[in-house]
């Protein structure tokens, strides 16, 4: 990384979230050279925050493409995406809220750079800076708590098994059902995405899990974008509840709370 004494005026919570994931996707995808982060100052009076690897790259005809909701280059099953799809639209999104645009430039085989614009704030060095304030934790509410995590995205179950551990809560992760019953521990609850791979839904996935652990109530929750009437009326007739991806940590605390109280 190159340092930089510059601020700015932004929120530091979610302006980190936009970071981490250009490095998380700059680490997967560059197997030789190097990952560089860095700020370049424009003459707009805005600095651009970037991440510079030697990774892929991506051709510029796909750069709109990387930033759709689930889709990512290269990859025909969930399991074997990396991140760059539900990720960069999450991110997407957050930019458009603190109006900080987003820019690609990349070429196959040449690397990729990503970087977010942020406006300077004037007169104040990184030293003078307030402290980040950090978000709000559920505390020891769910301390002790045993969740299993199901989904065939791996960034989802890195972002939900580290927000979790944040509030103290145990975490297995499964991709398929199959792994999920290798867990040596029975869960206190599941959450589990609707749509999981070779056609097996949440509610099959939901159905097994109970048989396997013996627990026909077992607390349990689909994490799904599909918000079709279809499975709306399917899941309030099996007494699931859903919560829509990308997943808003305040209503996941609520989920939990729920389930918990039965």
């Amino acid at each position: 990384y190159v340092p930089s004494h510059q601020a700015v005026t932004s929120d530091p919570y979610l302006l980190s979230r936009i970071m981490r994931n250009f490095l998380a996707n700059a680490c997967r995808y560059t197997q030789r050279g190097g990952i560089c982060l860095g700020v370049r100052r424009h003459s707009d009076d805005s600095l651009a925050v970037q991440v510079v690897d030697s990774g892929i790259g991506i051709p510029e005809s796909d750069y709109q493409l990387i930033f759709r909701e689930f889709h990512q280059l290269n990859a025909t099953r969930a399991r074997d995406r990396q991140g760059v799809g539900l990720g960069l639209a999450i991110v997407e999104r957050i930019s458009q809220r603190l109006e900080h645009p987003l820019s690609v430039r990349s070429a196959p085989g040449q690397g990729s750079c990503f970087a977010v614009k942020v406006p300077r704030a004037s007169g104040i060095s990184f030293s003078q800076a307030p402290a980040p304030s950090t978000p709000p934790s559920a505390g020891a509410e769910f301390e002790g708590l045993r969740v299993l995590i199901l989904d065939n995205e791996p960034t989802i179950l890195e972002g939900m098994a580290l927000l979790l551990s944040e509030w103290q809560i145990s975490c297995d992760t499964a991709l398929d059902v199959d792994t999920a019953k290798a867990c040596q521990e029975a869960p206190d609850m599941l959450l589990v995405d609707l749509h999981l791979d070779d056609n097996v839904t949440g509610l099959e996935a939901i159905r097994q899990l109970r048989q396997h652990w013996h627990d026909p109530h077992l607390p349990a929750a689909i994490l799904s974008a599909d918000r079709s009437d279809h499975w709306q009326r399917r899941l309030r007739h099996a007494g699931v509840p859903q919560l829509n991806k990308p997943v808003r940590p305040g209503k996941l605390r609520a989920l939990l709370r729920s389930l918990l109280n039965g």
